[in-house]
């Protein structure tokens, strides 16, 4: 089990029956000391979570993407069977962070609550989800690591510029790609808070939101147009004090320029989160992994359209599974523990075969190996999980449907030009540089993989 976060949650009134009143009875000074301690003893022991989920390099363990919502019980359902570990970012912990005087100013000029309350339904839905879980944290399927600690805010926000409001702050290509992808509505400020304009087509205006419909549930960005005036300036100190506000209006050319600008640093912040959680992920002797298309498209591409590497990263290992959606969680896990002979040999060889897939130097002996590893896997394991699935459907009585996911693995190809890659994105991370060193080396050859789920299920009873 992991053991660290449970540790202090089952003695702490924060797992007690106050959840189910949102802690009626408790003040918001009392829930914050709580959480505060909380937050400390996460930290404190980040040496003892690293090591419970750095254990086996053969085993399959996978981080899911932190900025998108949290992995619902579908998706760990549909996984559990064909990897060994899922990691999840602390919901806890992220509610934890220490809000900037920046921060919330920004967030009351957005119509947002500013004030220093506890946010209880958010509070509420993140401790009942980990509760949820405990028994995925028991059979050792699911870790909590406070993967936002690498991204919280700094204290102080910089302020920054760029000649060429970075257009060119990634690769032509890249930059091209992404901006392909984005989608690009106003928002505008009500007495109820920010509004998102999804149903009106984009027109001149001060605010903007950001978003990558391809990325699924990765939600977007709040963009403000803003000026600024000097308010004063101290010759002896040397100090300015500047106002930032939002006009009542924009001239067109001035917003052509903001959205382009904004655009623009919406893909770089998506391709260095992209990168970063890749790196947190070897970080921790795993493998990343999206649903998302177009962040697998993206984590190839980099490699040049025609080179040796990129040629290899498009081989990548895609293994059809069969899934049991509309089962109850608890008979996958009892599958998964008592009687799924063929999957535990299924994750046993494939966490064997990506370990000497990412030992490789030679590419074109890499090319090879991938071949022959998804033949070998589809024709024995796959063939066997198959017949399984179909047995233990009969014999323990369970009612369900099956669909197809397909598990697409993907090693890195060329380590050095990738991890040059993700060590760049990551030289951005606020404070990573200290935080990320507790959890180990870098694999030479990080990985990811695309899961996605085949609709056109065939409907077993039992």
């Amino acid at each position: 089990m992991s053991h660290i976060n449970f540790d202090f949650l089952t003695e702490s009134f924060l797992f007690g029956s106050g959840i189910e009143d949102k802690f009626n009875m408790v003040s918001d000074s009392e829930l914050e000391r709580e959480l505060n301690r909380y937050r400390e003893y996460v930290i404190s022991n980040m040496g003892e979570i690293r090591r419970e989920v750095i254990y086996d390099s053969k085993k399959i363990a996978v981080t899911i993407e932190s900025f998108s919502e949290r992995p619902g019980e579908e998706l760990l359902k549909q996984l559990a069977l064909y990897v060994d570990v899922v990691i999840i970012s602390d919901p806890l912990f992220e509610l934890t962070e220490k809000k900037s005087n920046s921060t919330k100013a920004m967030a009351e000029y957005y119509g947002m609550e500013s004030n220093n309350t506890i946010d209880r339904e958010r509070l509420v839905a993140a401790l009942k989800y980990m509760k949820k879980s405990t028994m995925l944290v028991v059979c050792n399927y699911v870790k909590y690591i406070p993967i936002s600690y690498l991204h919280e805010a700094p204290q102080n926000v910089p302020i920054t510029y760029d000649e060429n409001n970075y257009g060119k702050s990634l690769p032509q290509s890249i930059m091209e790609f992404l901006k392909k992808n984005v989608q690009v509505h106003n928002t505008v400020r009500t007495k109820n808070g920010l509004y998102v304009e999804l149903e009106k087509p984009l027109t001149k205006g001060t605010g903007l939101f950001i978003s990558f419909p391809e990325c699924g549930v990765r939600s977007g960005e709040i963009v403000q147009y803003q000026e600024t005036e000097l308010v004063a300036f101290d010759e002896n100190t040397r100090r300015a004090t500047l106002r930032f506000f939002t006009p009542d209006t924009i001239s067109q050319d001035a917003f052509n320029i903001w959205l382009d600008q904004s655009v623009n640093k919406a893909c770089f912040n998506l391709y260095n989160e992209t990168f970063q959680e890749v790196y947190f992920a070897s970080r921790l002797n795993a493998l990343y992994l999206t649903q998302s298309t177009l962040k697998a498209q993206l984590l190839t591409k980099e490699m040049g359209e025609q080179s040796v590497d990129s040629r290899i990263a498009n081989m990548a290992l895609r293994l059809d599974v069969p899934v049991l959606e509309k089962s109850n969680i608890a008979d996958i896990i009892s599958i998964r523990n008592n009687y799924g002979e063929s999957f535990a040999n299924f994750r046993t060889e494939l966490g064997e075969k990506l370990l000497h897939l990412s030992k490789i130097k030679d590419n074109e002996q890499l090319a090879n190996d991938l071949q022959e590893v998804t033949y070998a896997i589809n024709e024995t394991y796959i063939n066997q999980i198959n017949r399984e699935t179909r047995s233990l459907i009969r014999s323990l009585g369970i009612e369900t449907t099956i669909a197809t996911g397909s598990l697409i693995t993907n090693s890195m190809m060329s380590g050095n030009n990738m991890l040059s890659i993700i060590a760049a994105a990551v030289a951005t991370i606020s404070g990573v540089k200290d935080t990320v060193k507790l959890f180990g080396d870098v694999r030479e050859r990080p990985g990811y993989f695309l899961w996605k789920l085949n609709k056109e299920n065939q409907q077993m009873k039992k």
